[in-house]
């Protein structure tokens, strides 16, 4: 059985506070100032043997408990335990989860207000760690794009640098100078003014050949110049029209294998791939075999060709000796002086016999031919 510990003075009011099952317990008696308080205290100091349930109407919450071991004691006026009046006066009586001892209470029931900071501190530290784990993802995004920018930043700039060395042309490779022609760009909207703009066979719908061609021998040493005698063209689609309709009138009036020029340039500064540098054309009958033939797209009897499609012929005679196609001392004809026509007209006539490399003075042409 349990017996009081101490005595605890409380200002004016007694109470008592109980640890433990309601069968075992101490009571500490508290002293109070008043003269009635001395005297209740006076007769409380003792054993209890037996406990019996304590009515609720004799418990009354307090507001300032006096603690002292294991029980409080405060507003009291009256407290009966079993068959003996402890105190006289209410009592506030308070469950505790353990006792002094550091024993759990088995009479305590825990609530969900004692479980909120555990569930509060696990729920922050779970939102702590989402966070964390956010700033992680986020640096690594950062710092993959950075790469990636990098990476393709110097890709760029390597395809850059191949490019615009692939599209220079070697100035000793040619004696035709901007000087001599007067034909060089001075456009600054243009990025790449030596840049030459070839069309494919596939890009201007060429139809396929009737039979097979025969190689040219390289590096061919003649170039002659003539024109389609056709109408001009300013834009790709309608460059792209004229030479279609070249390709079928020299394949199906003329029962040729194949367009007859091995390129033309047109009015929308670009050059368009007929033969190529590799076959023999079919535009001066008996020089096929030692020339590459090059038609400007339109009639120039009495308007010269616009300065774009002569920058084209030039930048295609630059490209030929620079690839090695044609020979760097190639010599430069006009169609008419090696057969009976008026191509390439008296305004364009006019013009290429300024450019080096043009042949102006022969008696015999047979004396000028290559050995083979």
């Amino acid at each position: 059985m349990a017996q009081a510990d101490s005595t605890c003075v409380n200002d004016k009011n007694l109470g008592i506070k109980i640890e433990g099952e309601l069968d075992d317990f101490q009571i500490i008696e508290e002293k109070s100032d008043s003269e009635d308080d001395d005297k209740i205290s006076n007769k409380s100091s003792r054993a209890v043997d037996t406990l019996s349930p304590i009515p609720s109407s004799l418990v009354k919450p307090s507001s300032s408990p006096s603690v002292c071991g294991n029980v409080a004691v405060t507003n009291s006026e009256n407290v009966v335990i079993g068959n003996h009046t402890i105190f006289n006066g209410p009592v506030t009586i308070k469950q505790v989860i353990q006792n002094s001892s550091g024993v759990e209470n088995p009479s305590y029931t825990r609530t969900e207000d004692d479980d909120a900071p555990k569930r509060q501190y696990h729920e922050e530290s779970k939102h702590d760690s989402s966070i964390k784990t956010f700033h992680i993802q986020k640096w690594h995004k950062i710092t993959f794009s950075a790469v990636c920018i990098v990476i393709l930043g110097g890709i760029f700039a390597i395809l850059s640098i191949i490019l615009s060395h692939s599209g220079q042309d070697d100035p000793t490779s040619t004696s035709i100078s901007d000087e001599d022609t007067s034909t060089k760009s001075t456009d600054p909207l243009i990025i790449a003014p030596d840049h030459l703009r070839i069309v494919s066979r596939t890009d201007w719908l060429a139809q396929p050949v009737e039979n097979e061609l025969d190689k040219i021998r390289q590096p061919v040493p003649w170039v002659i110049i003539s024109h389609t005698a056709t109408e001009s063209c300013s834009s790709q689609s309608e460059c792209v029209l004229r030479v279609r309709l070249i390709q079928m009138f020299h394949i199906e009036s003329r029962n040729w294998d194949d367009i007859g020029y091995n390129f033309l340039v047109a009015g929308d500064g670009s050059a368009y791939h007929g033969r190529g540098w590799d076959y023999i054309g079919a535009h001066t009958l008996g020089y096929n075999r030692y020339s590459i033939g090059i038609s400007f797209i339109g009639t120039f009897n009495n308007d010269p060709p616009p300065k774009k499609q002569l920058d084209a012929c030039i930048k295609l005679l630059r490209r030929g000796v620079a690839i090695g196609k044609l020979a760097k001392d190639y010599k430069l004809f006009a169609h008419r002086q090696l057969s009976s026509t008026l191509s390439p007209g008296d305004k364009l006539y006019d013009i290429i016999k300024e450019w080096p490399h043009f042949v102006k003075n022969f008696t015999d042409v047979s004396e000028l031919l290559p050995n083979y």
